[in-house]
């Protein structure tokens, strides 16, 4: 187990972290003077060059507004990212001091490493890595993170349901929030069927088969990367010829998993850097209490909801809603969800599909645009 989530686990040695590196962090902002043409940039804890905040950073680099910015992007290994801008190693002290210099931070889930500071005039723009139907920020008071305070400036948002989801999880006030959709789902809105040919292509996937793309959430007990527990073998028995099986864990357990991809039906996709690509390439979702329902849903494909843990789920994770009864598959058994995707008669599911896009996923198409527009105005 590693350090970092050592501390996240433990509340008390989260809580000594928290208050002791925040304290010496402020007492470094005094020293540190705000460079207003500087933009920080980090996905997924410095993880990937990926996510809305890089198709804001593309954005910008082709926007005049922008020209004089020095952008900035943060990674845990720096060197495995070829990107022409600046790149500085997280958790470090260029980091720190970078952080509390910059004008802006551009992220998708918190620049701070669970500590409390901020630059004097920096402008917090969340653009949020995907709608949740589990409980978050202030609305899981389960985690030895819940103290901790969401210093967010500008948070995106799907819909008016997430607004408010926001506003609680977050403790945001409704002018805080845009409700404009997320930039890296822009593109699932205007692809080419060239661009999808070529990503299937770019995988090794057969072009004449129907392409599922299983992505289920990580569970902290005993869902890991060595034990899924779903039978493959179970599944392209029942499914036949006619498909084949993406598997994308959380990025959690990304690295540690072992698929066998041996039988052209299994293929493990869970390194892969971008999921948005993986969207595009496939024809159907299954997931269970993940939130990329809330990005797939801009594609108008069919998705189905496997949630053979409910119950066992909820003992530790809180849901905003029951999602099995928000879409497809939830309720069903594991060989009747096979036999309802088999069948491709998905008429009697588009209902639910439309009702959950209505309610969750109500803005999408031109999110990048609004968010720059959102971001300059803030930073002049």
């Amino acid at each position: 187990m590693s350090l970092v989530t050592i501390v996240k686990r433990n509340k008390w040695i989260y809580h000594a972290y928290y208050y002791s590196v925040s304290f010496a962090v402020n007492c470094i902002s005094h020293f540190v003077k705000t460079d207003n043409h500087l933009i920080l940039f980090v996905s997924y804890g410095g993880r990937y060059f990926n996510d809305s905040p890089k198709s804001i950073y593309e954005a910008m680099l082709e926007d005049e507004r922008f020209k004089g910015y020095k952008l900035v992007w943060a990674f845990i290994n720096p060197n495995s990212f070829d990107i022409s801008t600046p790149k500085i190693k997280i958790n470090s002290l260029s980091y720190i001091i970078t952080a509390l210099k910059a004008r802006c931070w551009i992220t998708n889930v918190s620049i701070e490493r669970g500590l409390n500071f901020k630059g004097k005039r920096t402008f917090y723009f969340f653009t949020t890595h995907t709608s949740l139907p589990k409980k978050t920020g202030f609305d899981n008071q389960s985690g030895p993170l819940s103290n901790f305070q969401f210093k967010f400036d500008c948070s995106c948002a799907q819909s008016e349901k997430e607004k408010r989801i926001h506003m609680s999880a977050y403790r945001l006030r409704e002018e805080q929030i845009l409700v404009s959709g997320y930039p890296k789902n822009d593109i699932l809105c205007n692809y080419s069927e060239d661009r999808r040919l070529k990503i299937r292509k770019g995988l090794g996937l057969p072009q004449n088969k129907k392409v599922i793309l299983y992505a289920p959430t990580f569970r902290d007990a005993y869902f890991g990367p060595m034990n899924c527990p779903v039978d493959f073998k179970k599944w392209e028995s029942a499914l036949g010829s006619n498909f084949i099986v993406l598997f994308r864990a959380h990025p959690v357990v990304a690295n540690a998993t072992t698929i066998d991809s041996s039988t052209g039906f299994l293929f493990d996709v869970s390194s892969y850097p971008d999921n948005v690509d993986l969207m595009i390439a496939s024809d159907i979702l299954i997931s269970d209490y993940s939130g990329i329902f809330f990005e797939y849903a801009v594609q108008k494909k069919p998705m189905f909801c496997y949630a053979y843990d409910y119950n066992e789920y909820i003992k530790t994770r809180e849901l905003y809603f029951d999602i099995r009864q928000a879409l497809p598959g939830g309720m069903m058994t594991e060989d009747e969800l096979l036999s309802a995707i088999k069948s491709e008669t998905y008429q009697d599911f588009k209902s639910q599909w439309d009702k959950f896009r209505k309610d969750y996923v109500s803005e999408f198409g031109h999110s990048t645009k609004m968010c720059i527009d959102k971001i300059y105005s803030n930073i002049l």
